[in-house]
């Protein structure tokens, strides 16, 4: 059997630990999480909303403050950095490239909790805090001729298992394998 490029694309939600976090920052993303869920929830309550809108919604029309914009805006920049930056570092010996396609603090996308549910502000508060990134990569590595559902397996145990001691949390919600181009395709 020859040796190929498997490569898969894969989603992950990790958190940054606190204690990373308290290394770098001056105000802790809790405290910015729970404001921004009070400003939020009060926004949509005085507007009638029946949803929380994400953050871009609040930077393009206003309705909280700005420092607080400001300061989410900064501690996004480097847990986004930080995560980067893990991820490179940690799975350079099991992954022949990691290409990055997208990278986006969870505080920034829609919250799924809505009015009227239980635990609402502090759902909000866990959603806004800007500890957890959502990042999807384009993992190769260079194998024996496997499986697409073989190559996918082997790309998520190897990914848990170099990132789950250095992530407060980590998920993998989507997993696919990527078919070689044609040209690579030729046998």
């Amino acid at each position: 059997m020859g040796l190929t490029f498997s490569r898969v694309a894969a989603s992950l939600i990790v958190k940054v630990p606190h204690p990373v976090l308290e290394q770098h920052m001056v105000a802790t993303p809790e405290v910015v999480g729970e404001e921004l869920a009070r400003q939020v929830a009060l926004y949509a309550q005085q507007n009638n909303l029946g949803y929380y809108p994400a953050l871009d919604y609040f930077i393009e029309h206003g309705g909280i403050e700005t420092d607080l914009i400001n300061a989410v805006e900064s501690m996004t920049w480097l847990v986004t950095g930080l995560v980067r930056e893990e991820l490179k570092t940690r799975l350079r010996p099991v992954f022949s490239s990691i290409q990055f396609e997208s990278i986006q603090t969870l505080a920034y996308t829609m919250p799924t909790v809505r009015p009227g549910q239980n635990n609402t502000l502090l759902r909000l508060s866990e959603h806004f805090t800007p500890d957890q990134v959502k990042v999807a990569i384009i993992a190769t590595s260079i194998r024996h001729r496997d499986t697409p559902e073989t190559a996918m397996k082997m790309a998520e145990r190897m990914i848990w298992r170099w990132l789950h001691d250095h992530f407060e949390k980590i998920e993998i919600p989507h997993i696919r394998y990527l078919e070689p181009n044609d040209d690579e395709d030729s046998q």
